[in-house]
């Protein structure tokens, strides 16, 4: 039964990982209206969450981030997006 729980706490703390990266991107970044996750994550030993998508329906247009569960931010990302001329020095708050 342990197994069943680690996959459930597994997949909240995806769920978690996937909604702080679009609000993370959202906020950071002009003319982001929507994000979709690939089914694709990997999760480093230390924890981190790594999600992978693409935004506005085209699937060119990738992303991919790592959300740090212990200090709930996403900690680093790679987005071909420009970003807010008020989040270019540091991340905006989301």
């Amino acid at each position: 039964m342990k197994s069943m729980n680690d996959k459930n706490v597994q997949a909240e703390e995806i769920k978690i990982a996937q909604e702080r990266m679009e609000k993370f991107i959202k906020a950071n970044y002009e003319g982001i209206h929507n994000v979709t996750f690939k089914d694709k994550y990997e999760i480093d030993p230390m924890g981190g969450i790594e999600v992978f998508g693409y935004y506005n329906g085209d699937t060119s247009n990738k992303f991919d981030g790592i959300y740090d569960k212990a200090n709930d931010k996403i900690m680093g990302h790679s987005i071909d997006a420009v970003r807010k001329n008020e989040c270019r020095d540091k991340d905006c708050d989301y």
